[in-house]
């Protein structure tokens, strides 16, 4: 017989962990309390099977808990005569919010149930599923602390509440038709939008017949069409002026999703996780869906339906007789886009989207539960059997990473594009969701909006903070007035040091060789890098290796306009041949005139920055072999490189352009790196072009050439220093071709690849690299 006093630290709030303690604790005969604190959850424990109870606790927690750690006090016996659950306790401290979770099985079943009191109803929940991050405003994860504090739960509702026995106990979120939320619709009429009745059965009425309509969802709106209607997407894309950026789809299941789609296990089991995310898949080879979805692109992104509401809209009965039929949906396929203006955040209130969607939308599919923080889906596709990110948000956030050690409190800003921001208390990393592009107001305001909660949320006060090195990012602006406002110390970081130092934060290291690929990034030496070999430490780094700069055409234009850099990599090659252009692909994009004007425009230093990037190669590859010679979107025409490939290809020594290696001398402040020479590699994919090598096997020999020139740097450092593992870092390694040959290529030379785990690798992973480097230097 003894007495513990229990700490738990991690999501143990809103997971139904206090009833699993609670009916723990019976089974097992011992008395004491269990409650809810700002630190987690704490449980005072009496009785003889107490290491029993430690035991099931640490290895059979409830599904969704994450346990981090478990502290133990023993206390004098206190003759407790029951097991009980308390009220929460508040007591300055933090705990970790659990991330929003899709639908479970048993929600689902009651869903379709006609004799459940539930049945139909679009907010069904338990403590096993439903909102948790997108609806908590404060800790502790309780009801009034939740935008559900203003639905008064009914009579039945509150007693499973007040159950410990019942699934639904202290599910915050817990309502149904009779005390909680509700949905309408309203359609376009040539008055305004009009309210109309059996908003389910109108809604997968209008989308049948090629309408769009705007949804409330989860953490903001989502404009829905059917994406097997190709005149329905093209019709959304030019409301939207979205050209050729892909759209995401949600399929009702797995065997629609099967129709489009190849499906390896791993990808089964990733849709199909509690965190729905949208997953990256090769599109088969004859698959049906229009074109448009993803136009250029081998893979479409689709994602499950993870809320109850996207359940009826593929299930609902539409003659009002059960019909939860998995094999005959409504629909195959949904565009389930995100809910905005062009590059603006999600939209997540009602007034805001009848205004600013109104010439997008058909109708709007609105309820009244509010949303708190807005959130997009995540993005991700499979890496070896796991989860690699391209978008980190619902489902994932503000889920904690775990450092190595304790570490001051402090904030990495993040980058301008795909940004995310990162909080470090104790030792735990707390990053945002993807915030966007930090290139207007609304998206500065979303920046500061959820600062502002995760701040509040996990008790932050930063006494540093990091940003990027570039001077004219908003990011890095806003940061210096934050600094200043504050008197907090600031520490200008440059970029790619950034990429390997979040590998660094993911694997607790303090030194790491690594490669940062990417488009754009400011160098210490003024210019524009992207194709890094570094060796990075705590306090500095060091330049190893990086590509022959290339003239950037109208600096900026030429991020867009790809034929630009083509021209400039011709010249590097070849000279201005102008004969030789009107051979090639490219004249065919351009005019002649317009031609002459970038040749002449590539040699003015002014006007044609140098940019070292290894996103900007693949752009001018892409429109040098005529795959595509324009960005509507970040990375388009690199992506339509990648896809390319014929399905199947894997790396091949024998498959490969020739490059150089060549010595630099750069500014004295900086050691000599070496110089990759693509020279050799531009003439030799003419040579093909002219010869009538395809457009397939031209970019997967290219894609194994810088596979190879990968290899041989590493090969070449390893024998100097004297390494065992790389990291790789930056959004040209969210190619699946080159991260996945690069992977297999250095095991077999003897090298471990570090790639990422719980961040992206394009700039969304740069705040937790710039949080960590600075947190360390405080400590060191």
């Amino acid at each position: 017989m003894k007495r513990l006093h229990i700490d738990v630290k991690g999501v143990v709030q809103g997971v139904g962990f206090r009833p699993f303690v609670y009916n723990l604790a019976l089974k097992l005969n011992l008395k004491g309390f269990v409650t809810n604190t700002s630190h987690g959850v704490t449980i005072d424990l009496e009785g003889e099977n107490i290491e029993k109870f430690l035991y099931i606790l640490r290895n059979e927690p409830p599904p969704l808990a994450k346990i981090y750690s478990i502290e133990t006090e023993e206390f004098p016996i206190n003759n407790y005569s029951t097991f009980e659950i308390v009220e929460s306790i508040d007591d300055a401290g933090f705990t970790h919010i659990s991330e929003d979770v899709s639908i479970c099985d048993d929600c689902l079943k009651e869903l379709f149930n006609p004799s459940d009191r539930r049945y139909l109803y679009p907010f069904i929940n338990c403590t096993n599923c439903g909102p948790r991050y997108t609806i908590t405003i404060k800790v502790p994860y309780d009801r009034p602390n939740t935008t559900m504090s203003i639905f008064k739960m009914c009579h039945d509702c509150l007693t499973e509440y007040k159950d410990p026995l019942n699934r639904r106990f202290h599910a915050q979120p817990n309502a149904c038709p009779v005390c909680g939320p509700e949905v309408s619709l309203f359609i376009k009429t040539s008055e305004g939008f009009k309210e109309i009745a059996n908003p389910f059965v109108e809604s997968i009425r209008l989308i049948k017949e090629g309408k769009i309509v705007a949804i409330r969802g989860l953490g903001g709106f989502q404009l829905c069409c059917d994406a097997t209607n190709a005149d329905a997407v093209e019709n959304l894309r030019k409301r939207k002026k979205r050209s050729n950026k892909p759209f995401a789809l949600m399929a009702p299941s797995l065997q629609s999703i099967g129709k489009y789609c190849l499906l390896s296990e791993n990808e089964k089991n990733i849709l199909t996780s509690p965190m729905r995310p949208i997953v990256l898949l090769k599109k088969k080879n004859k698959c049906k869906l229009p074109e448009i979805i993803a136009p250029k692109n081998s893979c479409i992104g689709f994602m499950l339906p993870y809320t109850p509401l996207h359940y009826l809209l593929f299930y609902y009965p539409i003659d009002y007789t059960p019909n939860f039929n998995r094999a005959n949906p409504h629909f195959d396929a949904l565009v389930m886009t995100s809910g905005n203006i062009s590059e603006e955040p999600i939209i997540t209130k009602n007034e805001e989207a009848f205004e600013k969607l109104q010439n997008v939308t058909d109708a709007f599919l609105i309820h009244n539960r509010e949303i708190f923080m807005r959130v997009d889906d995540s993005v991700v596709r499979e890496l070896n059997g796991k989860i690699y990110f391209i978008r980190r948000a619902r489902g994932f956030v503000p889920k904690a990473i775990q450092l190595k050690e304790e570490i001051p409190a402090v904030l990495g800003v993040g980058a301008d594009l795909k940004n995310t921001f990162t909080l470090i208390k104790s030792n735990y990393a707390i990053m945002s969701q993807h915030i966007g592009d930090m290139e207007n107001i609304e998206t500065v305001e979303f920046f500061e909006e959820v600062l502002n909660n995760l701040k509040s949320v996990y008790r932050i006060e930063p006494v540093a903070l990091g940003y990027d090195l570039h001077p004219g990012y908003y990011s890095s602006q806003w940061a210096k007035e934050y600094g200043k406002k504050t008197g907090i110390q600031r520490f200008a970081l440059q970029h790619h040091y950034c990429h390997i130092a979040s590998l660094m934060a993911e694997y607790g290291l303090d030194e790491l060789f690594g490669i940062a690929f990417d488009g754009t990034g400011y160098g210490i030496d003024g210019n524009i890098w992207g194709s890094e070999f570094l060796y990075c430490d705590i306090k500095n780094f060091q330049r190893l290796a990086h590509l022959k700069p290339i003239r950037l055409p109208g600096g900026e234009h030429a991020i867009k306009d790809c034929s630009r850099i083509a021209l400039s990599l011709i010249g590097e090659a070849f000279g201005d041949d102008f004969d030789l252009i009107s051979k090639l692909p490219l004249s065919e994009a351009t005019s002649e005139n317009k031609i002459r004007q970038i040749l002449k425009l590539k040699k003015i230093t002014q006007f044609s920055p140098s940019s070292s990037g290894m996103g900007r190669f693949f752009d001018g590859i892409s429109s040098l072999i005529g795959v595509s010679h324009y960005n509507s979107f970040e990375a388009e025409a690199a992506i339509a490189l990648e896809s390319s490939i014929s399905q199947g290809k894997e790396f091949s020594d024998k498959y490969c352009y020739d490059f150089e290696f060549k010595n630099s001398e750069e500014n004295s402040s900086m050691e000599n790196s070496l110089i990759i020479d693509y020279t050799l590699m531009i003439r030799q994919i003419v040579d093909d072009l002219l010869q009538g090598v395809s457009i397939s096997d031209i970019s997967w020999k290219f894609h194994n050439t810088i596979v190879k020139i990968i290899i041989e740097l590493t090969i070449y450092f390893k024998g100097k220093y004297g390494f065992d593992r790389l990291g790789l870092s930056g959004g040209v390694f969210q190619n699946s071709y080159l991260v996945r040959e690069t992977i297999k290529i250095l095991e077999k030379n003897g090298i471990k690849p570090l790639v990422h785990i719980n961040v992206p690798a394009n700039d969304a992973c740069i705040s937790l690299g710039q949080a960590y480097i600075v947190g360390k230097r405080l400590i060191s």
